[in-house]
């Protein structure tokens, strides 16, 4: 036996059903980083880190400077993890990630109705567009439950 060895605790959240904004924060952060590099949400895409893309989006039509198509990116890409984090809040790892991906599905559908609501001339490639909203999604839940605050099982919070 190893000397001073002691076996693994298994960690759980810290609120079961609580929103902490801190990791919903960075879970959306962090997914929008990611596909700020690989911006339709697979590395195989003919889009760079250079394209004019939001979420899977191309949005070359409006002519936007790069640091504010990256801002703009981002400043969606932390709402939308808000709204996913909010969504797995209380779900284990591999329902939060399901659950993500459908979330994602949802926000494309919205996204979908806002562009062809109000800059029809942006829709375009939906397919690659629905497959980055749902990656965006699976990552964030997958961050937002890595980063959760957590406490040993058994252990109790003061009142």
């Amino acid at each position: 036996m190893i000397k001073g060895f002691e076996t693994s605790q298994r960690l759980e959240p810290a609120a079961k059903s609580k929103l902490q904004w801190g990791p919903a924060l960075g879970a959306g952060l962090i997914a929008g980083l990611i596909l700020l590099v690989v911006p339709r949400g697979s590395p195989w895409s003919a889009l760079t880190f250079f394209s004019p893309a939001v979420l899977g989006r191309n949005l070359a039509a409006l002519g936007l400077p790069g640091a504010v198509r990256c801002g703009l990116h981002l400043l969606i890409s932390i709402t939308y993890g808000l709204i996913i984090a909010r969504g797995v809040a209380g779900l284990k790892q591999g329902r939060a990630i399901l659950t993500g991906g459908l979330l994602g599905l949802v926000l494309y559908v919205i996204n979908f109705g806002v562009f062809s609501a109000f800059w029809p001339q942006l829709r375009g490639d939906e397919v690659s567009v629905v497959f980055t909203h749902i990656v965006f999604g699976l990552i964030t839940a997958g961050a937002y439950r890595g980063l959760l605050k957590r406490r040993p099982a058994g252990f109790s919070e003061p009142a």
